[in-house]
């Protein structure tokens, strides 16, 4: 990453906070509407926040002190990959919850299928095969799939809520998602395209982080409703 600056490095870190702000609100309203999910979506959230940090940080280093830390770079998808898997699963329980239905039980089995054989996919390719940098795939392969979910069932909740503007803005976040791989592969690969890439990320998850907010005040102020008229 030749063209890689300290200012650019800084703002990398912008994506990271919006993030984090979005999870936050994220578990909260699991936590208030589906208890037994709570557990995954903080297990989740933590996940996905140390693969942001483990990428700004080695772009930090590497802009700083010029040291490749090849490791802390690689650290992305192994953390991003069951942090998704676990925060679809616990929005798959908050529509559960907002649909009138109480299980979630099949939900966290699922993930924790998914993720076991996601593992047994990399220890495979890695390790029986001898591919190199096999797992890279395989994790890829679920961070993709558990992100797009996590997305449409957020728009769906945020539709039942009524909260139009809220599905809008994951809908903005999601078509960064599909936007950001055509230009990580452009060429040639010059600063502008580096400042593209993190500009339009910080946009989708800014979006992510409003919208999450949103829904978790409205499915607070509608569960508060739903208690008023049980009284």
């Amino acid at each position: 990453m030749s063209e890689l600056t300290l200012p650019l490095a800084l703002f990398n870190l912008l994506p990271v906070i919006f993030t984090g702000f979005a999870l936050w609100f994220l578990t909260r309203l699991v936590g208030d509407l589906v208890p037994p999910c709570r557990t995954m979506a903080r297990a989740g959230g933590v996940l996905i926040v140390l693969g942001g940090l483990s990428k700004a940080v080695w772009k930090l280093i590497l802009v700083t002190t010029g040291q490749d830390l090849a490791w802390l770079a690689s650290a992305l998808f192994p953390l991003m990959a069951p942090g998704f898997a676990l925060l679809a699963g616990a929005a798959l329980g908050v529509s559960q919850r907002l649909r009138g239905r109480g299980e979630v039980a099949w939900i966290q089995h699922a993930v924790a299928a998914a993720i076991l054989v996601v593992v047994g996919a990399v220890v495979v390719r890695t390790l029986g095969m001898g591919i190199q940098r096999g797992w890279f795939l395989p994790l890829l392969g679920l961070t993709s799939v558990a992100n797009l979910v996590l997305s449409l069932v957020l728009i769906a909740s945020a539709l039942r809520l009524g909260r139009k503007d809220a599905a809008l803005l994951f809908g903005v976040n999601l078509a960064m998602v599909f936007a950001l791989p055509p230009i990580a592969m452009a060429s040639p690969d010059t600063l502008f395209m580096h400042w593209l890439e993190q500009i339009l990320t910080a946009i989708g998850t800014a979006a992510f982080a409003l919208g999450a907010y949103w829904l978790w005040r409205s499915a607070c102020a509608s569960a508060v409703l739903d208690l008023r008229r049980a009284r």
